[in-house]
């Protein structure tokens, strides 16, 4: 049985971390709380406007943002809500990545820290800026100067993230937004872009330790409003109503204050908005094919309890500068499984009575990254049944791993579900390929074949970045209820 992982004490010239059991005995400043209650009233007055780094350079706030980070940087008291590393710690403690409620967490997170940057900078007026990565794909030029002095600069592998950027969340096919429901938007933008962009960035952005790089904040308020972008895009894109079930329950940032999960349903509830609310257009990315096939020894199709394996290797995999692809004949249990994907999916509160849903999963175990590797400035994309020699397809493609990926299961600690860790910095990653399998006929699903594409930076490592210890694709098929 896996252990959960503990999150280490530690101190160094960067800063020092606490657990979360610590977090959750060192409350915030007082006033955030007073701020957050009143958030029900931020609607009825007009909204703060968070606009784009280019256009807050320039603003009478230009400095705030400096200012702020420079007072919390020189705080290495690493309880003291006023330090720059107790909110590197808080989302080292508790934020949800590979798991629901990615985008809601992580709204109330940056909103927090906008109103103790609004506190320390002493200017009422600061909201925090974003960084559109998408109309300029450089990291901005404050965050990149080495001078001494500069509370915006941190090291980092590279400062180009074009590679890293990806358009498959505006396609309208992802209608819902939670993790886990049909054809949901959720999963695709932490993947691609949010993902990649802190895998290629290094440094600080490939582990949870991510918000001691400044930039890391006008990051996430893009991903923040990608996510309001997707919903005033429409064509039938939505998030769950306000009074679903899934926005039951609270999210802990620390100590107090908590939020509840259904005041992050929209920006505006929040008081605020973005300038640009649009989807970004897709543009044509890098020429890229399927790589080439690799050969490795599988184990045979076996139904274990409820799960089917479609095929598992006999061996580890290392990952490197290389691309290639893993291909998974189905036996007969196997190509009856993937039949059940190309039907329509049923509907309605009794579809599951009356045909079960099968799922299909591509599960890496004891996962881990080489001392080369956790540099950061590369990913692996994962794609299934891309077509020989044709161009790579991102519908397809089916999730990403990096450094960022395996900090974020180590974090989710120990258990039998997706994204866990072993122990010993090994993780599991399991990818879900339902839903790309779903989108193909029934002739180019004989087989599961599973590529791994590397993507560079500028900068990248060389050799082996990442290893597997066991590559399988599995199969399951939900109870009915």
């Amino acid at each position: 049985m896996m252990q959960p992982i503990r999150v280490s004490t530690w101190n160094s010239r960067e800063g020092g971390m606490i657990d979360r059991r610590v977090m959750l005995a060192t409350g915030l400043a007082a006033g955030l709380a007073a701020d957050l209650a009143a958030t029900g009233e931020a609607a009825a007055q007009s909204l703060r406007r968070r606009v784009s780094w280019q256009v807050f350079r320039t603003s009478t706030s230009g400095p705030s943002y400096a200012r702020a980070v420079a007072i919390m940087r020189g705080n290495s008291n690493a309880s003291d809500p006023n330090s720059w590393f107790y909110w590197a710690n808080i989302h080292q403690n508790f934020c949800p990545h590979g798991v629901p409620y990615f985008l809601a967490w992580h709204r109330g997170y940056i909103l927090q820290f906008e109103q103790k940057i609004r506190e320390l900078s002493r200017d009422p007026n600061f909201s925090l800026p974003y960084w559109n990565y998408f109309t300029d794909p450089n990291i901005p030029s404050e965050f990149t100067n080495p001078s001494p002095g500069n509370p915006l600069y941190v090291k980092r592998t590279n400062t180009n993230v074009s590679n890293a950027l990806g358009y498959d969340f505006t396609d309208p096919y992802w209608k819902q937004l939670p993790r886990n429901w049909p054809t949901p938007m959720e999963p695709k933008v932490e993947s691609v872009p949010h993902n990649q962009v802190h895998n290629i960035i290094g440094g600080f952005m490939p582990t949870l330790q991510s918000p001691q790089d400044p930039i890391f904040w006008l990051h996430h308020a893009n991903i923040d409003r990608l996510w309001c972008a997707w919903v005033k895009a429409g064509a039938g894109r939505a998030n769950p109503v306000p009074t679903d079930a899934y926005w039951n329950g609270t999210f802990v940032y620390g100590a107090q204050p908590q939020m509840d999960k259904r005041q992050t349903y929209s920006a505006e509830g929040l008081g605020y908005m973005y300038d640009d609310e649009r989807l970004p257009t897709p543009r044509r990315l890098r020429a890229a094919v399927a790589p080439p096939i690799r050969a490795v020894p599988l184990a045979k199709e076996r139904l274990i309890g409820q799960v089917l394996s479609l095929g598992e290797t006999q061996g580890g995999l290392t990952l490197d500068q290389s691309s290639f692809s893993v291909r998974v004949p189905l036996g007969d249990d196997g190509q009856n499984r993937t039949r059940l994907l190309t039907a329509q999916p049923p509907r309605g509160p009794s579809a599951a009575a009356v045909r079960p849903p099968v799922n299909v999963n591509v599960v890496l175990e004891d996962v881990a990254v080489t001392e080369a590797g956790k540099a950061g400035g590369y990913f692996y994309q994962v794609y299934v049944n891309l077509p020989a020699g044709g161009a790579l397809d991102q519908r397809r493609l089916i999730g990403t791993v990096g450094a960022f990926e395996i900090a974020g299961a180590q974090h989710n600690g120990g258990g039998d579900g997706p994204h866990a860790a072993h122990g010993d910095g090994k993780v599991r990653l399991v990818l879900p390929a339902t839903e790309a399998l779903r989108r193909l006929s029934p002739g180019q699903l004989r087989e599961v074949k599973v590529s791994f594409v590397r993507v560079d930076g500028p900068e990248a490592p060389t050799g082996p970045a990442i290893t597997i210890g066991a590559f399988r694709v599995e199969s399951t098929v939900e109870a009915p209820r």
